[in-house]
This record gives C-alpha cells, structure tokens and sequence, in this order.
C-alpha cells in the first residue's frame, strides 16, 4: 500500500534516474578525466536511488532492520558527494581563473577539505552498519557515535566550502564575467540549502525529535529541510559544471582552430 512517504520516493526515483542518465551522457560526452563534478553527481544520483529503493523495500518487508539500515545510511551519507562536487567546481573555476586555494593546516585547503568530506563518508557508513546490528539486538534504532562524528566532520567541512567558495570567486577574474556570475548565483542558493540539509541530519541525530525522524518522522520537514534542497543543488551543478564543460570546450575549439591556422600559414605549429 503506498503512503504520503512512499509517494515521495517514488519521485526522488525518478528524478534521480533522469539526472544519473544525464550525468552518464556528460561522462561519454567528454570522457572521465574532465568530469569528475558530474562522475560525483552520477554516483549521487545512484545512492539516491538505492535510498529510494530501500524506502519502496520496506513496503513488503516493514520489520527487515537491514532495509531499513540501509535507507537512513545512503540517506545521510550522500550529502558528501555533494560537498565534494563544489569543491570540485570551485577547483575548475579557480584553474580557469589562474587562482590558488588558501592554505590550510599546511596545505591545498581544497586537498584538506576533501580529505575531511572522505573521513566523513567513511565514518557515516561504518555508523551505519553498527547502528543496524544494535538495531537487530535492541529492537531501536539509535544513532551510532561514528554516525555523528560524520555529521559534525560535514558542518566543519560545509564552512571550509564556504571560505573557499568567497576566497576563490572573489579572485576569480580571470573566468568569463558570464560563467563568474552563474558561479556567483549557483553557489549563493547552493551553500544555504546545504546548510539547512546538513541541518536537518543534525538535528535528527543529536537532538532525535520524532518529527526529524528520517525513518518515521514527518515527510513534509524531510521533503522541505533536505529532499528539495539536495534537489535544487543537484540541478544547479548539472547546470555550472555543463557551462564550464562548453565553455572549456569552445574556447579549446577556436585555439585549436587559430593553431592549425597559423601551421598552414607559416610552416610553425602554434600550439603548446
């Protein structure tokens, strides 16, 4: 029998089945060592619709704690990939610019974020699979220490995203003034949803009220403080990563038009 919550699975299905097929003909399209934005948001896709599979799964096992396990750990684990995608962007944007990340702790802050956003997914999966076998032995399920520690390691690595995002776009004037205010726009809405998504896995694993219950709290505040949000940001990525792809794409075009140019025309191969 299909529910309210049930309904709206079925709609993250099928519309993380359409961004997975749009993001796999990005990755045919310029092949695997430019699309490391769109391999993230493919893979995103993909534990969307694993956590959409898992919730429909329920449907004709209600009482398999193993299902229901592996529903609230693709659900909160896959805001990573998210975190990731920007700062794979903002690297894009940065090189197009001619611009650095700060320094941070030492090194690239970029590298340490993205080491930061790893231990973070590491940790949620393993909180994921000890919250499932005490769940099995206690009939409850209760968030897992390691579970939180992913969730405080997002909160740090979401406010490193941002000092980057306003470090990086504030030297970025070498970028096209087009593509540097879509980038502007994108991530403007982009950091703020992230921030009330983290918030709501935050809330529901320190705080656990009922109603923040990913497993049977209210579906309007999941829908409205993570389901729609993780959405928008998904299509604002698609959208960012496919301007800069292009834009990459053309202004390669015309060099390499410009280059063979100049061989016929001087004997001289042009190009680096």
């Amino acid at each position: 029998m299909l529910t309210y919550r049930n309904d709206v699975f079925i709609a993250v299905l099928a519309f993380y089945i359409c961004t997975g097929v749009f993001s796999t003909v990005r990755l045919i399209q310029h092949g695997l060592r430019k699309t490391a934005s769109e391999r993230l948001l493919l893979v995103f896709s993909i534990g969307r619709i694993l956590c959409a599979g898992f919730q429909l799964a329920t449907i004709d096992y209600p009482t398999n704690t193993s299902i229901w396990a592996g529903y609230v750990t693709t659900f909160s684990i896959c805001v990573s990939l998210l975190l990731s995608a920007s700062l794979v962007l903002l690297r894009r944007l940065a090189q197009r610019a001619g611009t650095d990340f700060p320094v941070v702790a030492g090194r690239d802050s970029m590298k340490f974020c993205q080491i930061l956003v790893t231990i973070g997914l590491i940790l949620g999966i393993a909180g994921g699979i000890r919250a499932d076998n005490s769940w099995g032995s206690t009939g409850s399920y209760q968030p897992d220490a390691l579970q939180k520690a992913s969730v405080i390691i997002f909160i740090v690595s979401w406010a490193l995203v941002v000092f980057m995002t306003i470090h990086t776009l504030g030297k970025a004037h070498g970028a096209s003034s087009h593509t540097q205010k879509l980038a502007v726009g994108v991530f403007a809405v982009s950091l703020p949803l992230l921030a009330v998504r983290i918030a709501y896995s935050a809330v529901s694993i320190f705080a656990h009220p009922t109603s923040f219950s990913s497993i049977n709290g209210s579906v309007t505040i999941m829908l409205c403080m993570a389901l729609i949000e993780e959405a928008i940001v998904v299509l604002m990525y698609e959208v960012l990563g496919f301007v800069t792809l292009e834009k990459e794409k053309r202004v390669k075009s015309v060099s390499s038009d410009f280059d063979q140019q100049s061989t016929i025309e001087t004997g001289v191969y042009a190009g680096k």
